[in-house]
Order: structure tokens, then C-alpha cells, then sequence
């Protein structure tokens, strides 16, 4: 369940929000509060700041708010249909294309975010035959580019126990960078050619979001090359580059 304090058309009105997350806490104790992050200390979740369905700056999950750090991750809000929220009939042309859609999946939930996808039924109480139809076309495709088949990563030639528990697919087991280091690499060699343009990175977060700076680089030419640096990775972390074709070697620094 997920408890939104909205504020839309709030204008003029005083609410009283300790009485309400009170009662919330009483009666549903384990619902996700939606808030802006003016309304920090109540929110377990933060709007993005807008209804796009990006993210688009580099993601910290972290707040600073009023001397107090707080966990407060990002929700991205967004129709399915372009420019509304609610059903209209004969309305076809204004639902976002599978392209549309998946750009806005790799800007929310490959930046580290909830992705909230708002479906809204028709006058039969049920979801519009079209959307369904767009819907199935979006996870065909997810699965397609993201799913087990698609790991390049772990295709790659033996390695140290260290490095293999990043690439064996596994969530509950993570690379760990030396003891005291402020930086570290992380290096696999593939044992056949791939040919790719995307890379998906995660961090381990039970001690929170750590990585400050990364950099994702190919062995081409005798020399490496950086594909893309980012600032911050978290939960997830998608980052698409010009299609490459690469023989043996990646890294991530």
C-alpha cells in the first residue's frame, strides 16, 4: 500500500499531518508515505519533481534536510498516455509508443527509482484493450534486452572469488573494494566477442549509497577507452553508449 500526501489543489489548506501519518502508522503500518521532500520528516518515498518519467539528474537517495540525513528514495510519476491521466474514449493516438516507454524505464528505474505507471480503466471497468496490448509490447521487450539471456557479463573467463560474486547474477552476494581504499576497479575479460550498448550496474546498499564516482571503459586499440562516467549508481544504475563490438576486456573503476 502507498499513502500519498499530494498537496495538488491544496492551496489555502492546513492539514494536520502528524494526526494523519499517527493514524496511518496505527492502522497500516507497513504503507510507503509519498511526499515532497518539503514534507521530509513524513515521507517514506520523494516525488521526482515532475511527471515525465525521468529522473534526470544523477540519483541520491539520501536527504539533507534540517540538519538530518534521511533515506528517502525517488518515485517517478507518469501516464501511459500522453498528456492525461484519465480514460478517454477513442483516445489511441495519445498512448505512448514502446520506445516512448522504455526510455522512460531506463531514466527512472535505471537511475534508481520507482517507476509509477499510471493505467487508468474505461467506462466497462476494465484496462483499455490497447493499453494492455502496449503493456505486454513493453515487458516483451524488457525481457528481451534485460532479462538472463541478455548477461554479457556472465559470460566472462574465470576470475578471483571477489570479482565472480559481482558477475554471477546473484543479489545477495557483491564485489567489495580493499579495505580503506577511496577507489578500486573492478576488471573482466569475456571469453568470446560481444557486441552491446548498454551496461547495468548495482550497488550493495545496507551500508548506504557509497560510490561517489565511476567510470565504465573497454580495452580498444591497445588502450582503455571510457564508455561513460557517472556520480552516483545505488539500487540500479542503466548507461547507454554507441553500440560496441568488444573482443576481451571491461572494466568498471
Amino acid at each position: 500500500m502507498e499513502f500519498w500526501l499530494d498537496g495538488a489543489g491544496s492551496g489555502g489548506h492546513v492539514y494536520n499531518f502528524p494526526r494523519i501519518i499517527e493514524t496511518l502508522r496505527t492502522y497500516q503500518p507497513n504503507a510507503i508515505v509519498f511526499a515532497d521532500a518539503g514534507l521530509f520528516e513524513y515521507g517514506d518515498a520523494r516525488w521526482v519533481g515532475n511527471e515525465s518519467g525521468k529522473i534526470d539528474y544523477e540519483n541520491w537517495n539520501v536527504l539533507d534536510r534540517h540538519g538530518y540525513l534521511r533515506w528517502r528514495p525517488v518515485e517517478a510519476d507518469t501516464p501511459l498516455h500522453a498528456y492525461h491521466w484519465f480514460w478517454h474514449p477513442h483516445d489511441e493516438a495519445s498512448l505512448k509508443t514502446t520506445a516512448e516507454l522504455l526510455d522512460d524505464y531506463d531514466n527512472t528505474v535505471g537511475r534508481g527509482g520507482q517507476w509509477m505507471l499510471g493505467i487508468a480503466p474505461d467506462d466497462r471497468g476494465l484496462l483499455p484493450d490497447a493499453d494492455v496490448a502496449r503493456l505486454k509490447e513493453l515487458g516483451d521487450t524488457l525481457r528481451r534486452q534485460y532479462g538472463d539471456d541478455n548477461d554479457l557479463a556472465r559470460k566472462h573467463l574465470p576470475a578471483s572469488a571477489n570479482v565472480e560474486r559481482a558477475l554471477d547474477g546473484d543479489p545477495a552476494t557483491f564485489w567489495t573494494a580493499p579495505d580503506g581504499s577511496r577507489s578500486a576497479s573492478l576488471e573482466l575479460e569475456l571469453a568470446h566477442p560481444v557486441t552491446f550498448n548498454h551496461a547495468l550496474t548495482m550497488e550493495w546498499l545496507v551500508e548506504g549509497q557509497l560510490i561517489q564516482r565511476y567510470e565504465i571503459q573497454a580495452w580498444i586499440n591497445g588502450a582503455w577507452k571510457t564508455l561513460v562516467t557517472g556520480e552516483a549508481i545505488g539500487h540500479k544504475k542503466m548507461d547507454a553508449f554507441a553500440r560496441l563490438r568488444l573482443s576481451a576486456y571491461g572494466s568498471i573503476s
